[in-house]
Parts: structure tokens; sequence; C-alpha cells
């Protein structure tokens, strides 16, 4: 691949001063440093933390009047990558994302070139649509689109499998004879894997019922029914996976954990397997660790705090004790979160800091990682114990619900180190009621996050809401026009009106008047109404803010349970 852009941007460096995000004469010793490149200057701002991705890259945008599109949070369609030949693609930095009608939008780090969106015209054979993105962002993308997703898809339909997939539900023994040969049901194991890969799944999970399982794929954080099979379908691949997996078939209806190093064309993929015992046979999950290892932990200020929340969170991180409790109602709707705090207090001060974690989503930099490993009978227990006779400064538990682990944790908060728990719970004083009885006054924060799935920015539709819907929501007087966004379906997004997901959020802080009342035991009614009075707003009136601001629909929001 050539060398990266260059281009000169004065009017990006006169945003960025009028901003006040750097001092007057740093521009010019960056300038010089970097040979003039305002490309490479706007990637060390990135690297450096002086300002977030995304808000420099709107900066940016801004000064050339062309949209921005972060690719790593980006879907590809594979037909439409493969519209330019890899070879141009490198020479000219640019990558295909999608269709829209006649339209095919690329992205760049040189949108503004007009001689270049002429070739790239005349080789796709459609208008183009050409979009900002990193130099580096676009380097990875060719890499993963033109390399590993085209040889991986070329490797999965090279398996005669691979039909069945295409085939009418339920698949039975018959049908994998009919279309593909009679052993190719023992190629399932390995195409089901593969297709995961190829479709960007970060999970897939086999559900079995009476008669026939269910195999889902998740997507952003959203299910997916991919397959319906016959039940000795299932039984079959259940053995084989079990047999990748090399997990001992006790016969005991103990969870059976292990891991699959997965080889494809260019890569291994690390896989984790789990086996839950149902009324109808094992539950199987297969995460696909590779997918999460492609982004980067969100900044805490990308976490869509409200101004007041991430004002007090980043006070009650800047804290060298205390507990902060961090709640949803699974795992998942709290665990990035919780990485985006350690990571904003790892860059505080640079503290000494451990984590005990069921299933750790990234590997964090200075961050000594214990994973709790119940085949290997390492209890959370022992890594929390193991934890602590290391003498971390900050300690995060991804998940506090053994008793065995809050006295510890207690003993610890109160000695001065600064804990971080994770627990799964309905809301903040749902969390504070299972919380209090061994925990009690040393939680000095909680905050719970419930995710719901984000509005595509490229289709989502503005509306004026009716009257009876400002009256479910709001107290007005007169007939004010207010104004939200609903979802539409596009491309970029499969046409489901929603990419991604972003945390609905309430956070309690625990003063001066609510910590009496924890140690006194007061009913938790009594100490919600306490809050309220104090201003505490729940999880639908952040949800509410989201709506207004497009960032989600009143549909994802009175999906929520309100306090």
């Amino acid at each position: 691949m050539m060398s990266s852009p260059r281009i000169e941007n004065p009017i990006f460096f006169k945003l960025l001063k009028e901003k006040q995000i750097l001092p007057d004469g740093f521009v010019s010793d960056l300038l010089q440093e970097l040979e003039g490149n305002a490309l490479d200057v706007l990637a060390t701002l990135i690297q450096s933390g002086i300002g977030t991705k995304r808000q420099l890259c709107q900066l940016w945008c801004d000064s050339i009047g062309i949209a921005h599109v972060d690719l790593e949070k980006s879907l590809f369609q594979s037909e439409v990558v493969r519209k330019i030949p890899e070879r141009f693609a490198r020479q000219n930095y640019v990558i295909p994302i999608y269709q829209m009608g006649d339209t095919v939008t690329v992205a760049t780090p040189i949108p503004d070139n007009i001689s270049l969106k002429r070739q790239i015209e005349v080789i796709v054979g459609k208008p183009v649509n050409l979009v900002f993105a990193l130099p580096q962002d676009v380097e990875w993308a060719i890499e993963n689109e033109y390399r590993t997703n085209s040889a991986l898809y070329e490797f999965f339909t090279k398996i005669t499998t691979s039909r069945v997939f295409e085939a009418d539900n339920p698949i039975s023994e018959k049908t994998f004879e009919d279309i593909a040969g009679k052993e190719s049901i023992n190629q399932l194991h390995v195409c089901l894997i593969l297709l995961g890969i190829t479709e960007h799944a970060c999970e897939i999970q086999i559900d079995p019922e009476q008669d026939i399982a269910r195999i889902h794929f998740i997507l952003k954080g959203q299910f997916h029914e991919r397959l319906q099979i016959e039940k000795n379908v299932y039984l079959q691949l259940l053995q084989n996976l079990k047999n990748m997996a090399k997990v001992n078939d006790d016969g005991s209806a103990d969870p059976k954990y292990s891991r699959i190093m997965f080889p494809t064309p260019g890569k291994k993929f690390d896989i984790q397997f789990l086996s839950l015992p149902t009324e109808f046979g094992e539950k199987i999950f297969l995460k696909l660790m590779d997918r999460d290892a492609l982004s980067a932990i969100p900044d805490i200020s990308d976490m869509y705090l409200s101004v007041k929340q991430l004002g007090q969170l980043k006070e009650l991180l800047s804290a060298q004790e205390g507990m902060i409790v961090i709640s949803g109602p699974t795992l998942p709707d709290y665990s990035t979160l919780a990485y985006s705090i350690i990571e904003e207090i790892r860059a505080l001060n640079g503290r000494k800091i451990m984590t005990v974690e069921d299933s750790p989503g990234w590997l964090l930099k200075d961050v000594e990682q214990y994973q709790v490993n119940p085949k290997a009978n390492f209890t959370r227990a022992d890594a929390v114990t193991s934890c602590l006779n290391l003498h971390p400064d900050v300690v995060y538990v991804q998940n506090i619900k053994d008793p065995q682990i809050t006295d510890d944790l207690k003993t610890a908060a109160e000695s001065g180190k600064f804990i971080i728990a994770g627990i799964i719970a309905a809301d903040v004083f749902d969390t504070l009621y299972i919380t209090r009885r061994r925990l009690g006054s040393v939680v000095t924060a909680i905050i719970h996050q419930q995710m719901v799935r984000r509005l595509c920015d490229h289709c989502k539709e503005k509306y004026q809401l009716s009257a009876q819907t400002l009256s479910s929501f709001f107290i007005f007087e007169g007939m004010p026009k207010v104004f939200a966004y609903r979802a539409a379906g596009c491309p970029y997004c499969r046409n489901t009106g929603y990419q991604g997901r972003i945390g609905v959020h309430e956070l309690l802080v625990i003063n001066d008047e609510i910590k009496p009342m924890i140690e006194q035991a007061a009913p938790i009614d009594e100490i919600k109404n306490k809050c309220k009075s104090l201003g505490f707003r729940n999880r639908e009136y952040d949800g509410i803010k989201k709506v207004l601001r497009g960032l989600t629909t009143f549909d994802e929001i009175q999906s929520l349970h309100s306090i």
C-alpha cells in the first residue's frame, strides 16, 4: 500500500483553537514534527487522548464539509466491497461500504478529491458518495474486508454443507443427504462457526426444544434465528462441538466450560465454549472473542451519559478509595461501561489495577486480569483472594453475586482501596436492595446501565409527536411542536432501522443524606422517595432525552421497566 495521503487543512487547526482543544503554540510544533501532514496530526491527537475520536473527526469533517464514518462500527456489504478491485483500494486508500438506491458510499481520507471520485464512478458504474474515514481505519477495513472476510466466505461456500443453510427449516438428516451428501452432517459444526464469523456474529447459541433445536446468531446485541434442526441432527452437532472443544462428556448435569482455537484461512479465532443443562438437552454458547477485539474500548465520554452524570462519575473516579457498584439486567448490559470506567481510572493516575472476570471482553493494557475457571476449581472467591493478596489500588469484580466475596471487598474498600463491583439487577434501587446487607454504606455510588437499540443515522425519520404521545410523557401547556425520530430501514442497517446499541442510565451518588438511611436499614421505598426529592432521575427520564436527541425510539424506552 502506498504511503498515507498528505493533506493540508488550516481550517481544522483554526477550529481546534476556537474550541480550546489545543494551545496556540502546540499546532505549529506538531506540524513541524509531522512534516506538515494534517492527517498525521489528527491521528496523533486521537492517540494522545487530547480529544475523543468522534469529537476530533467531527471537527475535521466540519472543516471540509463532508460526513465522517467510523469504519470500526460499520457493517459492510460484501458484494459492494467487491465492486472495487483490492489493488485500487490499497493504492488509493478507499473502501466501499454500502449501496443505497443507485449510489455507492465509499470511505476515504481524501473525500474532497474530485478526480478520485470520478475514477471510482467509472469502476463501479454508478454514482459515488465519498465520506471521510481515518487512514488507519481504511487500512484496517481493507485488510478485514478483502483478505479475511473474502477468504472466509470463499472457504465457507466451498463446503457442501453450506447449502443446507439455504434450505427450509427444520433441517433433517435426509435434508443433509439430499443436498450435500450423507457425510455432510459431520461438517455442520465447522460450517456453523464459519458462517458466524463471516456474518460478524459475536456469539452463536444453540437452544434445544422438545423436537427441534434453534440456532441463533447474535449481531450487534440482537438475536437472529439462523436455522432450525431436528433433534437427531442437534445431538450429532452437540457431540462434534464437544469433541472440538475437548470437553469430557462425563454425563453429569454440571455446566461445561472450554476453549476452541478455530483455524481459518489467514488466522485463528478464539472461541469460548459453554454448555448448560436444560429440560430438553444442553444449551450451547459459542462466543467469538476475536470480533470484540476488533473494536476499541469506548471512552467514558462516548457512553452517552448525560452531562450531569458524566461530571459526577468523573469526580467519583478521581477519588483514591470507595466503592462504585455497576449494574444492569444482564452482564453484557454493564460490562462495556465497566471497561470504560477502568480505562478512565488507568488514564487518570496510573494506579495498580486488577480484575476478576467470568468472561473478559477485552484485554486491558497495564491491567492484571484474573478469569474465573470453575472447571479448574478456580472460583470467584479464589480469584478475589489472590487479587487482594497482591495489594492492588483498584479492583474490579465483574460479578459479586457470591456472598462469600462481598465481605472481603467491603473490608478492602474500608482499608483504602477503590472497588468497582458489578452485579445483575433491575435498576439502581434493586441494586441497593441486593447489596446493602453485605456492603452497607461503604458503597459511594451505584450506576445502572440498560442497553437499547440505537437508531441508524443514515435512515432515521423525523416526525412530530402527536398530542396523545405528548400527554403520555410530558406535562405541558398549549400545543407545543415536539419532534422525535423513528426507525425506517436501509442497506446500511440491513433494513432494521437500527444500528448498534446505546446505554440508558441511572446514577445514584450516596451522599450524607442517603448514607444514614442505608445504615439504619430504612425501607427501599423511603430511600427512593428521598433520592427523588434530591433530584434523582430514573432511566426512563434519561431514555426520553435520548429519544428527543434522535438516538433511539419511544418503543425502545417503553420496553424498560420504569421506577
